[in-house]
């Protein structure tokens, strides 16, 4: 018994360091904005008739802070954790990968990255809110994955209303 071949469908497997990701925080709460937007909207709407304030602008002002400390930055670290926690599930996302073997420049995307090692970046204030505003977008993309999915149903029970005809 000889050494195996590899398959024409296998891949070269190298092991890779990864380093959490640094991207444009502006841009991942851009990203983020729509269900944020529409969030924080919901969440004035609810908190602003309990307000004792007497000047609508002072509760909702109030109820914008309570929303980003209590919702926004809880709700985003916590997507990120668990997104970044299995990078080989969500496909290295939030990660930079660092090849630990040469890698050919043709081969570079086909390749898989297997992680040798994990290093997240040291905490500060500010990469707190880049990790909840990456949750957010990692949110985002549930939000809009699982809104496609019930879209499927709903057109089916419209058209069978005789809507779409």
């Amino acid at each position: 018994m000889g050494a195996k071949e590899p398959s024409v469908h296998s891949r070269r497997v190298v092991p890779a360091a990864l380093h959490e990701a640094t991207p444009g925080v502006l841009g991942q709460w851009v990203l983020a904005s729509p269900a944020l937007g529409f969030l924080a909207w919901l969440w004035v709407d609810l908190l602003l008739p309990f307000s004792p304030q007497p000047w609508r602008w002072l509760g909702a002002a109030v109820a914008l802070l309570l929303f980003a400390v209590g919702v926004v930055l809880p709700l985003g670290v916590a997507a990120h954790a668990l997104v970044t926690a299995a990078p080989r599930l969500f496909q290295n996302a939030g990660w930079d990968v660092a090849p630990l073997e040469t890698v050919r420049e043709a081969e570079r995307y086909v390749v898989k990255y297997v992680a040798a090692s994990q290093q997240r970046a040291p905490f500060t204030w500010s990469r707190l809110w880049l990790r909840a505003a990456q949750g957010w977008v990692y949110l985002e993309i549930l939000l809009i994955f699982v809104g496609a999915a019930l879209l499927i149903p709903l057109f089916l029970s419209v058209s069978d209303f005789g809507f779409g005809r």
